[in-house]
C-alpha cells in the first residue's frame, strides 16, 4: 500500500511529542579517573581538601620572615642564617625562628613561622647565610594555602562535560573514580534488500551498507555507543524482529531507509508491532529529510532516518543528537555552534518554504570573523557533506538568507573539522 504524506508535523510539535512519550531516565555510573574525559558528570563536586594544602612558594630561594627584613637595604643587607629547607611535597618539621632563611624551591611547603619568599637570585648566597638586600612584603612570592580551591567549595558543577584540565583538578583532590552518566547505547538497523554488507561488493543492484560509517561515528560524538546492528530485508516481520532487539540492548533505535513514501515504507508497520504508542510522527516539515519521524515503545525511542544519506543526517541533528544529550543528563541541547556571517545569498526556492530548513555550508575566516557559504547539491550526494564543515537551521518563517547576516553556525563531532 502506497502512503501519501497528506500533512507534515512541525520540528517543534514533534520534539514536544518525543520530550512527552519517551522515558528519558539518564543512568549513573562512576569511572576511573583516566576514563573520564568527555563524560559528564551526574554531581556536584565539593572538595573535600585546600588546594594547595599548605603555604607554598611561588619561587625557587629563600622562606623568611618579613619582619626581619624590614631594615634591609643595598647598602645595609640583612644577614640570615641558612637553614636547609624539604624536599618537595615534604612539610617542614621545624618552626622558623628569628633571623632563620629557610631555603625553599617553586611550590615547596613553608615552614610555620615563614611569612614570605626571597628570590634566590636577589640574595647573596654564602656557605651557612643569606645576604638579603631589600625588604620582603608579608606575603611576597607565597600561594596561601586554599588560594586556588577551598574544603568544601563547589569545583565542578554537575551536567558538565569534563576536559582535560578537569581531569588534573579531579586528581588534585585524590578522587580516582568519577561519578558520570552512563553513555547511552543506540542501536542502528540499516534495511534494504540493496545493501550488502561488504565494501568491495561490486554485484549490480547492490549497494555497499556505508551509512554506518557515519552514523556511529555521529553517535560516538554525540557522547553516546554505537550498537552496530545486521542489514534487515524489507520485511515488515524482520525490521520489527531487529528493532525488538535493538529495544532490548540499546536505549534508542535508529532505522535507516524504509521510511519513504512507496510501498516498501515498512518502517511503521514494524515500529507499532514493537510495543505502544508505536508510531507518533511520521513526516516532519523539516528540509531535507521530510520522511523521518519516529515512534515509541517500551518507553524507548525508535527513530526513523530517510535513506538519503543527507536525510538521514539531518534527522540525526534535529532528533538524535538532542535525545543523546538528554539521556547524558544534559537536556535536549542541539550541537554547539559559533557566530558566522552569511558570504552569499541563500534562497529556499519555492517548494518546502515553510519548512525547517537545513542549510549545510561551508567556512573561512576573513580576519577575525568566520564566513560560511551555503552548499547546493542533491540529497543523495555524499559530496555534498565531504565539501561541507557545518549547517544552520533556518526556522518556518524564514525563506532567504542575505550576503552579511549575522546566523550561528553548528559544528557536529564525526561531520565537521573541529
Amino acid at each position: 500500500m502506497v502512503r501519501e504524506f497528506t500533512s507534515y508535523t512541525s520540528l517543534e510539535a514533534a520534539m514536544a511529542l518525543l520530550k512527552k512519550n519517551a522515558k528519558v531516565a539518564p543512568r549513573r555510573e562512576t569511572v576511573p579517573l583516566g576514563r573520564a574525559y568527555g563524560r559528564v558528570l551526574y554531581g556536584d563536586v565539593l572538595s573535600r581538601y585546600d588546594i594547595p594544602t599548605r603555604d607554598s612558594s611561588h619561587m625557587d630561594g629563600f622562606a623568611v620572615r618579613s619582619s626581619d627584613l624590614a631594615a634591609a637595604s643595598p647598602s645595609s643587607p640583612v644577614r640570615l642564617r641558612r637553614v636547609e629547607g624539604s624536599a618537595l611535597g615534604e612539610i617542614p618539621n621545624r618552626v622558623l625562628k628569628k633571623g632563620d632563611a629557610h631555603s625553599i624551591l617553586t611550590g615547596g611547603f613553608l615552614p610555620a613561622g615563614a611569612d614570605a619568599v626571597v628570590q634566590v637570585e636577589r640574595v647573596k648566597v654564602s656557605p651557612g647565610a643569606v645576604e638579603v638586600p631589600n625588604p620582603a612584603a608579608k606575603g611576597e612570592f607565597v600561594y596561601p594555602r586554599g588560594r586556588d580551591v577551598k574544603k568544601g567549595d563547589t569545583v565542578l558543577d554537575a551536567g558538565r562535560t569534563l576536559r582535560g584540565p578537569d581531569l588534573v583538578l579531579l586528581g588534585s583532590l585524590h578522587m580516582e573514580t568519577i561519578p558520570v552518566y552512563a553513555k547511552p547505547r543506540v542501536a542502528i538497523i540499516p534495511t534494504g534488500n540493496e545493501l550488502s554488507e561488504s565494501i568491495g561488493d561490486t554485484e549490480p543492484g547492490k549497494v555497499a551498507e556505508t551509512h554506518t560509517l557515519l552514523l556511529s561515528k555521529l553517535v560516538e560524538g554525540a557522547g553516546a555507543i554505537p550498537v552496530h546492528m545486521p542489514i534487515v530485508r524489507d520485511d515488515a516481520g524482520e525490521i520489527g524482529q531487529s528493532i525488538s532487539v535493538g529495544l532490548s540492548v540499546a536505549d534508542v533505535v535508529l532505522t535507516v531507509a524504509g521510511s519513504s513514501v512507496s510501498d516498501t515504507d515498512l518502517a511503521d508497520q514494524a515500529i507499532d508491532g514493537a510495543g505502544r504508542p508505536g508510531v507518533l510522527v511520521h513526516g516532519m516539515k523539516v528540509h531535507r529529510g521530510r520522511v523521518m519521524g519516529f515512534g515509541v515503545a517500551r518507553g524507548k525511542a525508535v527513530v526513523i532516518l530517510p535513506g538519503p544519506i543527507q536525510g538521514a543526517v539531518n534527522a540525526f541533528v534535529v532528533m538524535v543528537y538532542p535525545l543523546i544529550r538528554a539521556l547524558l543528563g544534559r537536556g535536549f541541547e542541539s550541537p554547539p555552534s559559533i557566530p558566522a556571517r552569511v558570504g552569499s545569498d541563500w534562497d529556499v526556492g519555492k517548494r518546502y518554504r515553510d519548512f525547517t530548513k537545513v542549510v549545510y555550508v561551508r567556512m573561512k575566516t576573513e580576519g577575525e570573523e568566520v564566513i560560511v557559504e551555503p552548499s547546493i547539491g542533491e540529497t543523495e550526494k555524499i559530496t555534498f557533506l565531504t565539501q561541507s564543515d557545518g549547517y544552520l537551521i533556518v526556522g518556518e518563517a524564514t525563506t532567504a538568507l542575505k550576503n552579511g547576516e549575522l546566523v550561528r553556525v553548528h559544528r557536529l563531532a564525526g561531520l565537521s573539522s573541529l
